[in-house]
């Protein structure tokens, strides 16, 4: 329990300010003043700012804008500095659900409400543009909680808040649509394989009851959840598609789970308690692309005060936490009450690679200076980022603990100990190391390479059709990698990591199917590993295959 210093007291600074929280020492941005921000859709100023909600990121792909929800309408604002630039179309409202395109970074998706047509804008140019009209529906909605696909290319709406389907950007294609007939739902998300999980309104273990998986043709696949609840998708540290969920309301909670964090791995069902909450506190989830955690806040509704009985263990905080299920890091109280209904929830919001964090809070200014009581401001936490390099491994030969030395041995791309899930494809290029890399662009697959020692380095290929990768270090997630380089760079040492325990370990490339701004695709490269092995004496380790190479 961390009791709030001056919690009935501590105003926010003023816009574009920061203040360092002084439990758990993060640097907190204020990004919008509403009641300083005239009302550009009605009279007066505004009374709340916010990020729409949780599961959608208000981010784009590289942080360098976002939007937020001005009551009506959204405005756009600058991903660093957190400055306003100006106000979207009202057409684009607050129930018109633009979603950032991860081709590129100026271009929002979004549906007129009460309309049935998909559009795009252009923030840059401010050029609107019908992408596709679906004439069987008068309508089409994504029910406000779905984003775009992990792949950039696919969404699900409900048409006529009846039939659900799929639709992929790229081939204008309009896949098998579900009749939900009178069975009400709450919710549809895409998954990060493009199935897709419906949230029905009422409890239990029969069909149309909890949560069920779809494929992308709508065919049934099983259920996932007995109930709804709050949630959001993304990838496990394996890469598999997993389904990060609150269980307050499910009727058969998993041992030891009650009103926990939950994994629930979307290809069998299989749940794992991630983190378990005092019943006083409900959630809201936010998953990056992937990084092997998830961010959550914690509202406590009774509004206890700080330090008394009530002021449970992680209340009213801003917390990441890990899939694997080893804890959570603590980064910030967010200080608001419940002085309405649901504007004071903070609905945390991560940007897609996990370095940012937005949240709503009122801090209780309608109680210090008398705001109204729907206000409500936004704030952001810039998270350190997870994906700098670390040191390149000792060079070879040098001295070694308990008198042995090291030796760096090469695995090529062909080698036995790298195992190869999804789609990858050989190429001879007498520009790789052994004339010989395995590639990839397909999302989600895998490159899994068993070595034993002391350090490994990933080397690879980088030109213009370079794209996105991550890294795990036994199954931890490590750093998201851009293989991207305006000009060709063969034999590139994409990833290193040293000092790690002498013994046995597996460093795993997941492709993301995403590419950078500049990137004409997203090509991720295997050529070679060098692995750093420690001699317990002073032989060198010796190459044992012909695709093994000492340097």
């Amino acid at each position: 329990m961390e009791p709030a210093p001056n919690y009935d007291t501590f105003v926010p600074p003023a816009v574009g300010g920061t203040y360092v929280d002084p439990v758990f020492g993060s640097t907190i941005q204020r990004v919008s003043n509403a009641m300083g921000m005239a009302n550009a859709s009605g009279s007066g100023n505004l009374t709340w700012i916010e990020n729409e909600y949780a599961t959608m990121s208000a981010f784009n792909s590289n942080n360098s804008l976002l939007i937020l929800v001005h009551e009506s309408y959204f405005g756009l604002y600058n991903g660093t500095t957190g400055a306003f630039i100006q106000n979207l179309p009202f057409e684009i409202s607050a129930s018109s659900e633009p979603r950032w395109s991860r081709a590129d970074n100026v271009t929002l998706y979004y549906h007129v409400y009460g309309g049935n047509q998909l559009k795009s804008y252009n923030t840059s140019t401010g050029v609107i543009s019908v992408v596709h009209t679906f004439s069987q529906y008068s309508s089409i909605s994504g029910n406000g909680e779905m984003d775009i696909s992990l792949d950039g290319d696919h969404f699900v709406f409900a048409g006529d808040n009846e039939f659900i389907f799929v639709y992929q950007i790229s081939t204008d294609q309009v896949y098998t649509a579900f009749d939900a007939g009178s069975n009400p739902f709450d919710s549809m998300y895409i998954t990060p394989n493009n199935n897709v999980i419906v949230a029905w309104i009422t409890t239990g273990t029969t069909r149309y009851t909890g949560q069920e998986l779809f494929d992308i043709n709508m065919n049934f696949q099983r259920q996932v959840g007995h109930a709804d609840g709050h949630k959001d998708v993304t990838t496990d540290t394996n890469g598999n598609e997993v389904l990060i969920w609150t269980n307050s309301a499910d009727p058969q909670p998993i041992a030891n789970c009650n009103n926990g964090i939950v994994k629930i791995q979307l290809s069998n069902g299989a749940q794992t308690c991630l983190l378990q909450l005092d019943w006083s506190l409900a959630v809201h989830i936010s998953a990056p692309d992937g990084n092997g955690t998830v961010f959550v806040d914690t509202e406590a509704p009774s509004n206890p005060e700080s330090g008394s009985s009530g002021w449970v263990a992680y209340t009213d905080e801003i917390l990441q936490v890990k899939l694997d299920g080893s804890g959570a890091t603590r980064w910030a109280q967010h200080r608001s009450r419940p002085l309405n209904g649901y504007n004071w929830e903070p609905k945390v919001s991560t940007s897609r690679d996990g370095t940012r964090l937005l949240y709503a809070s009122d801090f209780n200014l309608q109680t210090i200076d008398g705001y109204t009581s729907n206000y409500s401001d936004t704030y952001l936490i810039q998270i350190p980022a997870t994906a700098t390099q670390p040191p390149a491994p000792a060079p070879p030969s040098s001295p070694a603990p308990g008198g042995g030395k090291t030796t760096t041995v090469q695995y090529l791309d062909n080698n036995a100990a790298v195992q190869y899930t999804g789609a990858w494809y050989p190429n001879s290029g007498s520009f790789n190391i052994g004339s010989t890399a395995t590639l990839s662009e397909a999302a989600n697959s895998t490159a899994a390479f068993s070595f034993t020692g002391t350090g490994v380095s990933w080397i690879g290929y980088s030109d213009q059709w370079s794209g996105i990768a991550q890294v795990y270090i036994d199954g931890v997630f490590k750093a998201t990698v851009d293989t991207y380089a305006a000009v060709e760079a063969p034999q590139k040492v994409q990833y290193s990591v040293s000092n790690l325990t002498n013994g046995p370990h597996t460093l795993t490339i997941l492709v993301t199917g995403q590419q950078d701004s500049a990137a004409l695709q997203g090509w991720v490269w295997v050529n070679a590993f060098d692995v750093t092995q420690v001699s317990s004496g002073s032989a060198s380790t010796t190459a044992k295959a012909l695709d093994i190479r000492t340097r």
